[in-house]
């Protein structure tokens, strides 16, 4: 049934249309919690980056044996620090370090074996010669 309201347009019942809404909200908001990431409890070990150098770098993270989302820190430009926190689930990581419009130069992505301790490095040179050397964290 329809009404026509004080502007004469037309209005169609309201109980149908609230209905409806809130099914879509429901499903909106049920289709947000099944494709949350799962929450991890940390491991209290990271990896860790300064960049010293004089270009940007990209790090990438995929997690081997975790729950946790593979992820990236992507252009990060001289004097910026950040770090990534270890899974506490994580078997293993492969790590790649990469420096925008690299010139020559070989791989500087350190290898990371054991995920117990944390990691801290710091990137320093030039695009074409970029190089990466462990520090204490």
């Amino acid at each position: 049934m329809n009404r026509i309201d004080e502007k004469g347009v037309t209005m169609k019942k309201t109980g149908r249309t609230v209905a409806c809404a809130a099914a879509a909200i429901g499903i909106s908001l049920g289709g947000a919690v099944v494709t949350a990431p799962p929450a991890f409890a940390g491991s209290g070990h990271y990896i860790s980056f300064s960049n010293k150098g004089w270009f940007v770098a990209n790090t990438c993270y995929k997690w081997k044996g975790s729950t946790t989302s593979d992820s990236c820190d992507s252009g990060k430009t001289i004097n910026q620090d950040w770090r990534v926190e270890i899974p506490e689930d994580a078997t293993g990581v492969e790590l790649s370090v990469t420096v925008d419009a690299q010139i020559g130069g070989g791989n500087i992505t350190p290898q990371i074996t054991d995920l117990k301790r944390g990691y801290c490095y710091e990137l320093s040179g030039y695009t074409w010669g970029p190089k990466i050397t462990e520090k204490t964290c």
